[in-house]
């Protein structure tokens, strides 16, 4: 019974060393690396509606021209003025007095020839009215314009300069270093022969040309021969007439 025992173990044992039981491999789960996104619809949003601005038109009073109203009143005014230029020699005066209708003026002028005039004038309504009188006597001068002399501006002084510069005479000068007097050379024209022409060639005698020949007179020709006249004919033979034959109806 032992015996059997241990032959169950040893071959038991033989078995599981001669043929090694492999394990079953390992399957990873399967998963899939991607994930649903999640896709979530963007929101869309009204684009806002402004409405546009409306501005009146302003509205500008148009202008309009006034004539200016002048009061229906008589004229009233007076007025006067002098002018003394001694540079131009312009002397004159004028003064006025008006009221409504009635004017009354003078004005004074002094002539190139010296002599003043006066004019005294006035109007009342009726016309113009000019009295002109003159005084002094008048002469051969004439006022001329008395110019002022141009100003007299000091030259300016300009201070030496402090160097004493030696004066040219006191520097030494070179002597001169002359040249002989210059010596046009004489010249002497070497004049060529006369070049010696060969002689003249001698040519051969003109030619003697034989006389032209004399040829015979041209012969006499006989004279055209005269025919025949051309014979008259008969006249033509006259026929009758063709007959009339009646019209077939």
């Amino acid at each position: 019974m032992a015996f059997k025992f241990v032959l169950v173990a040893c071959s038991v044992l033989a078995s599981s060393y001669a043929a090694p039981i492999t394990p079953a491999p390992y399957a990873s789960p399967a998963h899939s690396s991607a994930y649903p996104s999640s896709a979530y619809p963007s929101p869309a949003y009204p684009s806002p509606a402004y409405p546009s601005p409306s501005y009146p038109s302003p509205a500008y009073p148009s202008a309009k021209y006034q004539e200016p109203v002048y009061p229906d009143a008589p004229a009233k005014y007076n007025f006067a003025y002098e002018v003394a230029d001694s540079y131009t020699g312009d002397y004159k005066t004028q003064s006025e007095d008006r009221d409504g209708d009635y004017v009354k003026g003078q004005y004074t002028l002094v002539e190139p020839d010296g002599t003043k005039r006066i004019v005294d004038y006035s109007d009342d309504g009726y016309g113009f009215v000019a009295v002109v009188q003159k005084e002094g006597q008048p002469s051969a001068y004439q006022h001329k314009p008395a110019y002022q002399p141009a100003p007299a501006y000091p030259s300016p002084a300009y201070p030496s300069p402090a160097h004493a510069y030696p004066s040219p005479s006191a520097y030494p000068s070179p002597a001169p270093a002359y040249k002989p007097a210059y010596k046009a050379p004489t010249y002497k024209p070497a004049y060529k022969p006369a070049p010696s022409y060969a002689p003249a060639p001698s040519y051969a005698p003109a030619p003697s040309y034989a006389p032209a020949p004399s040829y015979a007179p041209a012969p006499a020709y006989s004279p055209a021969p005269s025919y025949a006249p051309a014979p008259a004919y008969s006249p033509a033979p006259s026929y009758a007439p063709a007959p009339a034959y009646p019209k077939a109806y």
